[in-house]
């Protein structure tokens, strides 16, 4: 059997894998050809839409790029912001606690 390399957990042909990846990307540039005629880079296509406003005029920050996801999350997040303080050493006494945690669990446990 020529071109088939067997490994220990079964074969891999890379005539089988080329044919593949060339049909694959066949299928891209297809796709891509009944795109959209009237695009054009460098224009006002190219610009986020802010509800009709220039984004220039707004100042977009990043949470609003997640508001649904935040939303859908609220009551998360706000038990996790009662205890958030930003402060390093809380940080690292929460990493020193589950450390020790997860030692007593492993040693318990018979490792």
């Amino acid at each position: 059997m020529m071109g088939l390399l067997q490994t220990g957990t079964g074969f891999w042909n890379p005539l089988v894998w080329s044919v593949s990846l060339f049909i694959i990307v066949l299928l891209v540039y297809f796709i891509r050809f009944f795109g959209e005629k009237k695009y054009k880079p460098g224009t006002e296509q190219t610009m986020p839409f802010c509800s009709g406003s220039h984004p220039s005029e707004l100042p977009i920050r990043a949470n609003s790029i997640y508001w649904g996801f935040f939303k859908a999350m609220d009551k998360h997040y706000k038990a996790l912001n009662r205890i958030h303080t930003g402060l390093l050493d809380d940080y690292v006494f929460w990493f020193i606690i589950v450390i020790v945690i997860m030692l007593t669990v492993l040693s318990i446990g018979g490792l």
